[in-house]
């Protein structure tokens, strides 16, 4: 498996199964008028959404229930926003695991020597980001963007999976549309 195909089920994995805490930012266009965002489009996948066409369609899944449950409508001509997706991921290293050993020859009456040897293992964890943005379709400019990040957490099915997308992208709209 290529390095492209391990970020994409390492971003996979930590979307859907990944153990708390996830890590939430939004933030917004202030001036934007979100009372005139009814109807929405996507942006075809780019980077390493591409790589997984499954991840894909269970996020865009995820979103189009919550902002239908917030009002808003899904249109393929003349939306008011666009809705982009970026995936990525990280390997992270911290602390480790170490194995040991040593033996104690005795040597004369009182003394001895000590012979040993251990090795070293660091925890490596990876982590997985999502990054939704919207975008007025007319100029095209950022007006809003929600990121989740958290460790992978890599031994679900796919039901596991799409239940925790459902629950993440919850939490990343439960901000949309802001309240002035």
């Amino acid at each position: 498996m290529d390095r492209r195909a391990w970020l994409v089920l390492a971003v996979l994995v930590a979307v859907i199964g990944c153990a708390p805490p996830i890590t939430m930012s939004v933030d917004y266009d202030t001036a934007a008028d979100f009372t005139t965002m009814k109807t929405f489009g996507w942006m075809p996948p780019t980077g390493n959404a591409v790589g997984d066409e499954l991840l894909v369609k269970k996020i865009r899944s995820a979103v189009n229930v919550q902002l239908k449950a917030k009002g808003r409508t899904e249109v393929t001509e003349n939306p008011d926003f666009m809705v982009a997706m970026q995936l990525s991921g990280k390997t992270t290293y911290g602390g480790s695991t170490a194995v040991g050993a040593s033996i104690g020859i005795p040597v004369g009456r009182a003394g001895s020597i000590s012979v040993g040897g251990g090795k070293s293992k660091p925890h490596e964890k990876t982590e997985g980001t999502l990054v939704l943005d919207f975008l007025d379709a007319k100029t095209q400019s950022l007006v809003w963007r929600a990121t989740a990040s958290a460790a992978v957490e890599p031994k679900t099915s796919p039901e596991e999976q799409q239940e925790r997308i459902n629950k993440v992208i919850a939490q990343m709209l439960v901000q949309f549309p802001p309240k002035k």
